[in-house]
């Protein structure tokens, strides 16, 4: 069994979706931990490896289609594997979680509201009820654990090389959300 650490350097504004509205502060909020942190799912943080490993096999840097289902798991008619990579979610490190807990007025700074609305083209004019705004998250590091409970002699290459694939996630991401970079260390090492 094989530990490494994700790090998440998000170097803009993000949005990860919480589901939920805020009334009159945003129609969209962020999601947040138990103590209003904003974190990073495992679930969807192993979405992004599964989806860059893909995009890895598809332009041959790795021949082997199968390691994909190994990796990450499988959905087909009745059968399903979890796959040999565990993933939790990504968050502030211990001692940033701290200082928030101790400072909880500070939390609020981790948040901003960005503000849209759709212009009618003929006229240049805001449609009526299209203002929309959304909870965004500030740049920030974020770090989550990987677990991989299995043989594979060539996974820390292939992690690393996959992980040059992911430059953005969350919502509005094409539209300058969620610019990221993600790099692995061994656990253990500094």
């Amino acid at each position: 069994m094989n530990k490494y650490i994700l790090i998440f350097d998000i170097k803009s504004d993000w949005h990860v979706g919480s589901g939920e509205e805020g009334g009159a502060y945003a129609d969209a909020l962020a999601l947040k931990n138990h103590v209003n942190l904003p974190y990073l799912p495992g679930k969807s943080i192993k979405g992004l490896l599964r989806q860059a490993f893909e995009t890895a096999i598809d332009n041959e840097w790795f021949t082997d289609r199968t390691v994909i289902s190994e990796l990450f798991g499988y959905e087909n008619e009745g059968e399903h594997s979890q796959g040999f990579i565990q993933i939790s979610s990504a968050q502030l490190s211990e001692s940033e979680t701290d200082y928030f807990l101790e400072s909880k007025g500070a939390i609020k700074h981790l948040f901003r509201i960005l503000q849209s609305t759709a212009i009618d083209k003929l006229s240049g004019v805001a449609k009526q009820g299209a203002l929309r705004s959304i909870e965004v998250v500030v740049p920030m590091q974020l770090r989550a654990e990987l677990t991989i409970n299995g043989d594979f002699p060539d996974f820390q290459q292939w992690l690393e090389d996959a992980l040059t694939l992911v430059t953005e996630f969350g919502a509005k991401r094409h539209r300058g959300l969620g610019a990221v970079s993600v790099s692995c260390q061994v656990k253990g090492d500094s």
